[in-house]
């Protein structure tokens, strides 16, 4: 491995190897996860290619399937209040990413993502954390529409 790599145990994949500086810190963890604080995206289908994976970068568990919830929902348009941004050290300048995370059932056609609960990513300062917006979004809108392949 070249320096600054170390190996990871996936859900998914085993075990891969994951440069240091592709961690993404979580200072207080996701909702029913925060003690569970470095992450790694991991993308299957090629780079920046949707869905991707969020593992956690300290055990096997948890690992969350995450989609551009823009790709999904075009009229979305979430507002991440200050707070949340002084937690992800948020200046201007930085690039926010938003990540939905997916539920997906044993019939993939029916899995939907959380629009109400996204993860605000600082991708500047690999620095994240999920929020809960004022906006009403649905918890679990569906990623396929009916009868899409």
């Amino acid at each position: 491995m070249e320096n600054g790599e170390f190996l990871i145990k996936t859900r998914d994949f085993g075990e891969i190897p994951v440069s240091r500086e592709n961690i993404i810190h979580f200072p207080k963890g996701i909702y029913a996860f925060e003690d569970i604080k470095s992450f790694v995206l991991i993308s299957p289908l090629g780079e920046n290619k949707f869905p991707m994976w969020l593992q956690s970068a300290q055990s096997v568990e948890p690992c969350f399937i995450v989609y551009n919830p823009f790709e999904v929902f075009g009229g979305y348009s979430p507002l991440a209040d200050n707070e949340a941004k002084s937690e992800i050290g948020f200046e201007d300048g930085d690039e926010l990413v938003y990540l939905a995370i997916a539920v997906i059932p044993q019939d993939y056609k029916k899995t939907t993502i959380n629009l109400k609960s996204p993860i605000v990513v600082n991708k500047t300062k690999l620095r994240a954390v999920q929020v809960i917006l004022e906006q009403d979004y649905p918890i679990r809108f569906p990623v396929f529409e009916k009868g899409d392949g």
